[in-house]
């Protein structure tokens, strides 16, 4: 071929996309093309007899394997990390444990000072436990209720008694002081256990006017241990009660000004019934509920165990700011540790499926690469 005939790239790459050839180079080029994609080239069989006959070689690839010395750095790291956290949360959660309880009963003792001994306990709402001696029992009672508004007075009272026989008559005095107060005893259960000493658990109502002169007396029949006084105003429920009876009440009269329409349709009659019927039923529920309102702002609650052993006084662990800190701080570290497990129960089974269907992937490679070779 003369060096005429040679073509440029572009042309020869026009000939192969099926271009039509210009001229008898291109033309016999063209030709050489289509015999080259007709053709079926196929290796002689001693040359894939040989190919056969040698084992492919395996070519591993090794896997760079994380350094010992990122182990070193990264592990200590992460526990550097949680140890920090924990520290500063103590720091921050350490600041605000001290809490200050005030209560009704503190700011209502007569102007009488508490002895300086521990608190036994806080009810809740707004109360107080006052302990005292028995020098100060008559004088601990505190200022409750109020002559103008209706409130729900509770008060729980725990004294203490010499013997089985002063128990038994400091229970039938609380049920006469009760009695002599205008109130009742709801309940008494009185144990005097074989192995010897004794308890009697009281419940009383009294009048909510006569509850300091009840309180004062029940701490007078034995060593006064502990107090308790819970005081609630009703007066708002009172009102809002007394408002929705009133408002029932003239939607009751409206309606039944109406039925007495002689002109009123029969359809429109028994709806104006049913309304009736369902504002009465209303209203007696708003009166059921106005009544207990009143029954609990009159009467106040007292509740009085009498025992002869002695109390137990749980003892208060004050811990130091460097204490509340650590406390706060190995919590943290309690809670972390407590998450990784968590988070390593968690993603186990996800880890060994993934490994499970990677090797299945890795069997399936082999077996493609190995009939390829074969074929």
């Amino acid at each position: 071929m003369s060096a005429t005939d040679v073509i440029g790239i572009e042309r020869l790459e026009a000939l192969v996309r099926g271009d039509a050839p210009r001229t008898d180079g291109e033309r016999a080029r063209g030709a050489l093309l289509a015999e080259l994609r007709g053709a079926t080239l196929r290796a002689p069989e001693a040359l894939r007899a040989r190919v056969a006959a040698v084992e492919p070689v395996r070519r591993h690839v090794p896997l760079r394997k994380p350094s010992r010395r990122l182990a070193f750095v990264v592990v200590p790291a992460a526990l550097a990390l949680a140890v920090a956290a924990a520290i500063a949360h103590g720091l921050l959660g350490s600041g605000g444990a001290k809490t200050v309880q005030h209560g009704v009963a503190d700011q209502a003792l007569s102007g009488v000072r508490a002895p300086k001994t521990p608190v036994f306990g806080v009810a809740s709402g707004s109360a107080a436990a006052v302990p005292a001696t028995p020098s100060l029992q008559t004088q601990l009672a505190p200022t409750v209720g109020s002559g103008t508004r209706l409130q729900r007075t509770e008060a729980s009272l725990q004294v203490r008694v010499p013997d089985v026989s002063g128990l038994s008559a400091a229970t039938s005095a609380a049920t006469r002081i009760a009695t002599s107060l205008g109130g009742y005893a709801q309940s008494v259960v009185y144990r005097t256990p074989a192995g010897g000493g004794g308890a009697s658990y009281i419940e009383l109502r009294v009048p909510a006017q006569n509850v300091r002169t009840a309180i004062a007396k029940l701490a007078a029949l034995g060593s006064l241990v502990s107090q308790q006084v819970s005081v609630q105003d009703l007066q708002h429920d009172f009102a809002v009660e007394s408002a929705q009876i009133a408002q029932l009440r003239r939607t009751a009269a409206a309606l039944a000004k109406a039925l007495r329409n002689p002109a009123l349709p029969d359809a429109q009659r028994i709806l104006l019934q049913i309304r009736l019927a369902e504002t009465k039923r209303a209203l007696s529920q708003r009166l059921h509920a106005r009544t207990g309102t009143v029954t609990s702002g009159t009467t106040a609650r007292i509740s009085l165990v009498l025992s002869t052993e002695k109390s137990i006084v749980p003892v208060t662990h004050h811990r130091g700011k460097l204490g509340r800190m650590l406390h706060s701080a190995v919590g943290f570290l309690g809670l972390e540790g407590t998450i990784v497990l968590y988070a390593l129960i968690v993603l186990s089974p996800l880890a060994a499926v993934a490994a499970l269907v990677w090797g299945l992937l890795r069997v399936r490679r082999r077996r493609d690469e190995h009939r390829l070779l074969t074929a």
